[in-house]
């Protein structure tokens, strides 16, 4: 009798359950569907949104919608015109009670699933109308996996495209009438295969590839990050009126310590305890033909100053680079280049905290590397933090130079050729701040014998530039120290030209130490 009992239970139960799957399908999942719609299509005036399938779990308390297909009005003329495809959107753990009664969403999890998205932006300056929530909403996390986004702006070339982008918002909380923005993102993880972005004027392309960011350990890894100009040396510098530099960069293996992106995105931050680079390859092109804008540079101090947010960073770190500067000469007939190689170098305590106004403190920049391949070169910058006059010393070293290796720079602009002679060492030592570097400079070298270049041929040998030559190296001592003569020291003694950045003001400090250095001190 027992079993029979049972056995009826069960047919009930089975029958039960069969039924309610039957109404569930037949018109709970249909009105569902019409109704999301109705709720997502009712306030839009951009966007038309269908949904495919719902799919609703009585047990589970959650639904899925399946290939929700969104798209442009035809006649929306507004700032952004966005169409795609998700194939999924699951919601898990919803509180119908909440629902019901207090008119809250309140879901444990959303999952959207293999989206794709391609739109465009008609923006030019106007702002983007602010979306205000209508009720209470809170979310335990959302997950977008698998994003793939390209959008395009109307008005310039600006562009920017996301890969296979994985993204999970956690804790969302939203308060009737809380306008939808980035600010309520409080924690994120976020990875993508591919960044790519088009700067507005065309001219360059950025590229990060293999970007993984995690809020639980606060550390952001690159495998690589491009800097690409879309044009070649002298077709880039011919659209510009002016001079400028065009900067073509690679990056790899770049890890971020202790960073809170989402604090970036809300406040404009930038915070780490150590970043660290791999290796960095970059070349710089100069057309210096061209016109100069007279435009005065700040120093690097007041740029780290003046920047809207705080920034942090206690230290930066390349394991490995190379550099190479090419300069087109006013009237030379090739380009002229010089290269830094194997490059390590660290900078710490890079900060705008106002703290240091009172406090003592000092950014410094450490660093080694191969000039032109050969030459040892090593340099150390301290800077005062919140100094009023800006102040910073540079001391540095050279050793193991033939001279000859500077001809690539040398005889294309100044249209000297080194023939002979080597640079033993080099030490020199300056101080300098808004207004002039003053320092010392001993330059150890022996052999040296120059050519003059004819400017428009490269021709060393004609009777001009002989006779040119022998003037010079009559002027120029072909070593030091001289033979039974002491070791001459040089000066360093430049005024700052507002119009250079620090490599220049840096670069023309020591390069009066060496004119110094190449003659008897009385002569000038």
């Amino acid at each position: 009798m027992k079993s029979k009992r049972y056995l009826k239970i069960l047919i009930v139960l089975g029958t039960t359950i069969l039924l309610i799957r039957f109404l569930t399908t037949v018109f709970v999942e249909p009105l569902t569907r019409r109704k999301i719609e109705s709720i997502l299509n009712a306030n839009n005036s951009a966007q038309v949104v269908v949904v495919g399938k719902v799919h609703v779990s009585m047990i589970s308390s959650g639904i899925k919608l399946n290939r929700i297909t969104i798209r442009s009005k035809e006649d929306y003329s507004g700032v952004l015109n966005l169409s795609g495809v998700i194939t999924s959107i699951k919601f898990k753990g919803i509180r119908l009670a909440k629902a019901i009664s207090k008119k809250e969403i309140d879901i444990r999890k959303v999952t959207i699933s293999d989206s794709y998205f391609k739109g465009k932006i008609s923006f030019q300056g106007e702002a983007m109308h602010a979306i205000v929530l209508p009720l209470n909403i809170r979310i335990g996390s959302i997950h977008f996996d698998k994003i793939n986004l390209s959008v395009e702006n109307t008005s310039t070339a600006a562009s920017f495209s996301l890969k296979d982008g994985f993204l999970k918002l956690y804790d969302i909380q939203l308060e009737n009438q809380d306008t939808l923005s980035a600010d309520i993102v409080k924690q994120f993880d976020f990875e993508a295969k591919e960044l790519l972005s088009v700067t507005s004027d065309s001219m360059y392309l950025y590229k990060t590839i293999g970007i993984l960011y995690s809020a639980t350990s606060n550390i952001m890894a690159v495998d690589s990050f491009f800097i690409q100009p879309n044009y070649t040396d002298y077709d880039f510098t011919s659209r510009h009126e002016f001079q400028t530099n065009r900067i073509e960069a690679g990056l790899s293996k770049i890890y971020i310590h202790d960073c809170n992106v989402s604090e970036y995105f809300r406040s404009g931050n930038l915070k780490s305890s150590f970043v660290e680079v791999g290796a960095m390859d970059m070349k710089i092109f100069r057309d210096k033909r061209k016109k100069i804008r007279h435009v005065n540079k700040p120093e690097f101090q007041d740029m780290i100053y003046n920047y809207p947010g705080i920034i942090q960073i206690d230290s930066i770190a390349l394991s490995g680079g190379n550099v190479t500067y090419t300069e087109h000469s006013e009237k030379a007939t090739e380009p002229g280049s010089v290269s830094f190689n194997e490059i390590n170098a660290g900078i710490y305590k890079i900060t705008n905290d106002t703290i240091y106004k009172k406090e003592t403190a000092s950014l410094e920049l450490k660093g080694e590397a191969l000039l032109m391949g050969t030459g040892r070169m090593t340099i150390l910058l301290k800077a005062r933090i919140f100094e009023s006059q800006n102040t910073f010393s540079l001391n540095g070293t050279l050793s193991g130079l033939e001279a000859s290796e500077l001809n690539p720079i040398l005889e294309k602009k100044v249209s000297i050729y080194v023939t002979s002679g080597k640079i033993d060492s080099m030490n020199f030592s300056f101080i300098a701040d808004n207004s002039k570097a003053i320092g010392k400079m001993i330059m150890l070298y022996n052999g040296l014998d120059i050519a003059v270049k004819n400017k428009r041929t490269d021709d060393t040998t004609a009777l001009k530039e002989r006779f040119i030559s022998l003037l010079v190296n009559r002027k120029v001592l072909d070593s030091n120290p001289l033979p039974d003569e002491d070791v001459r020291e040089g000066i360093i003694d430049y005024e700052r030209d507002p119009e250079r950045f620090i490599f220049g003001y840096c670069f023309k400090s020591i390069l009066s130490g060496i004119y110094s250095s190449l003659q008897r001190s009385s002569e000038k």
